[in-house]
């Protein structure tokens, strides 16, 4: 893995990393909220075992890791930044891979960049606050009800990190996860993996993280019926952070759309194995089953 930063023509950072062949086709990835440039790292290893022909490229979005906040930005302000990071990079089209709270961010970068971008994919991607099962989520059920408690509880998470209480923090959320979510967690790796993630999430504090936790409960912005591009998306129906309806509510909507369920899967138990394989596969262009 390769890691660096761009500086943007207004002047911010924008940190990334990157791994894969320089010459293969380009994914994009979106992280989850919050996270980093760095959580695509756990399903690397796969990807290379299974001679997956695909340069993988995680930037962190603004006020996360390495990258500069940015007030008042929207998810359609995400891909100005990827056209101008791709653009640096050398890079003319891209598909983009979005996670979890990553949806979004892909999802936009098919709308607004058009032809530039080949496909999209999403794995346990959330969808506006509308779909079907979002308010159930993690992400909207699991804070306050009340705004400036949100942003308290945001403060402590950042302040764990800074202190070295971290681990409490993983073993209260771990609480909310599926029994196979739970036992995923269990490995040592997955754990470190994870405690990497909100390390980079809030090495600049609570202020990304605050900010972007009230994008998902206001309207997208755009209307994910107007996405042309080829979209391929995944989840597993063991997933109680976000559920499948949500999933399926997005594909019933996206004209250009199939949806993968996954029987056994939760919210991060496909990213260390062959199934995250077949996503990346997928999403740079490369038609996989599960059995290869």
């Amino acid at each position: 893995m390769i890691e660096t930063t761009l500086t943007l023509a207004d002047g911010r950072s924008l940190g990334l990393a990157q791994w894969g062949p320089p010459d293969a086709p380009v994914v994009v990835y979106c992280h989850g909220f919050p996270g980093s440039r760095l959580e695509p790292s756990l399903a690397q290893a796969v990807v290379e075992q299974r001679s997956v022909n695909a340069r993988v490229i995680a930037f962190d979005r603004p006020g996360y890791g390495q990258s500069t906040f940015s007030a008042g930005r929207a998810f359609l302000d995400w891909p100005a930044d990827m056209a101008e990071a791709a653009d640096r990079l050398g890079i003319d089209r891209f598909s983009v891979l979005g996670a979890s709270g990553g949806s979004p961010y892909a999802l936009a970068c098919a709308l607004r960049l058009g032809d530039r971008v080949t496909r999209v994919g999403i794995v346990a991607g959330v969808g506006p606050l509308e779909a079907t099962g979002m308010p159930e989520t993690q992400l909207i059920s699991g804070p306050s009800k009340v705004r400036m408690l949100r942003k308290l509880q945001w403060w402590l998470v950042a302040r764990a990190v800074r202190t070295d209480r971290l681990d409490s923090v993983i073993d209260r959320t771990i609480t909310t996860m599926t029994g196979v979510d739970r036992e995923v967690m269990k490995r040592p790796e997955v754990r470190a993996w994870y405690r990497t993630l909100f390390t980079e999430a809030f090495a600049q504090g609570a202020t990304a993280a605050a900010y972007e936790g009230e994008l998902y409960r206001q309207p997208w912005g755009f209307n994910v019926a107007d996405i042309k591009a080829e979209t391929n998306l995944w989840h597993g129906a063991a997933d109680q952070w976000v559920p499948l309806p949500t999933a399926r509510w997005l594909a019933d909507r996206i004209p250009h759309s199939h949806l993968t369920e996954w029987p056994d899967d939760g919210h991060f138990s496909w990213a260390g194995t062959g199934e995250a394989a077949d996503v990346v596969a997928v999403t740079a262009g490369q038609q996989r089953g599960p059995n290869q």
